[in-house]
């Protein structure tokens, strides 16, 4: 149940609640699903805070053993790098589920069209700001690149081969052919042969 719920059926007006909501923003007090946030925030600050301690501590005391301060380096610079690569992952997915979500039907080009218009960021939600917009202007520029949505959202256009007509020799047509022409034509031939002994 939602705070504005509760207010609801403690017989506040729609206009109370909208005053008390916006008054709480305005002196900073919100409300989260989860209990003890801010105990939580803070034991977390906490312990972000001795991490970063140890790692300047480990720094002095092994100031003389470069070894171990390469190590920590190295470790630093995997982390950032990690947390780099973490970032376009959640990126790179949000984009992809945006796109299907779309009915693109080559996600891959369209993807590389959004990037090439500059960095993608996510929202508080993890959803990619800005999306309809870029969406509609896709829409515009690539028309073709969005299925219909009629029959379940993608057209597939039905390509038949060309149907080969078997060729139909003669006799004294077969009898002027090299043994691999007629093993290359055997169809034909025992086609030919087969009506020449009916006749």
């Amino acid at each position: 149940m939602t705070l504005q719920e509760i207010l609801k059926a403690q017989g506040l007006t729609d206009e109370q609640i909208t005053k008390v909501v916006g008054d709480m923003k305005q002196n900073k007090i919100f409300t989260a699903t989860e209990e003890n946030l801010d105990i939580r925030y803070k034991d977390l600050q906490s312990k972000h805070g001795e991490a970063t301690g140890l790692i300047e501590q480990l720094k002095k005391d092994n100031a003389g053993n470069e070894a171990l301060q390469s190590k920590v380096s190295e470790y630093e610079g995997k982390i950032s790098e990690l947390e780099a690569q973490l970032k376009q992952t959640q990126v790179d997915s949000a984009l992809k589920v945006a796109l299907l979500e779309a009915n693109v039907v080559d996600v891959d080009y369209l993807t590389f069209k959004i990037k090439e218009q500059g960095e993608i960021k996510l929202d508080d939600k993890g959803n990619i700001k800005g999306l309809s917009d870029t969406l509609s202007t896709l829409k515009t520029q690539y028309p073709n690149q969005f299925a219909a949505t009629e029959n379940g959202g993608k057209k597939i256009e039905e390509i038949k081969l060309p149907q080969n007509k078997a060729e139909t020799y003669s006799i004294d047509t077969i009898k002027g052919m090299s043994a691999d022409e007629i093993a290359a034509n055997w169809e034909a031939v025992e086609t030919a042969m087969a009506s020449s002994k009916s006749n």
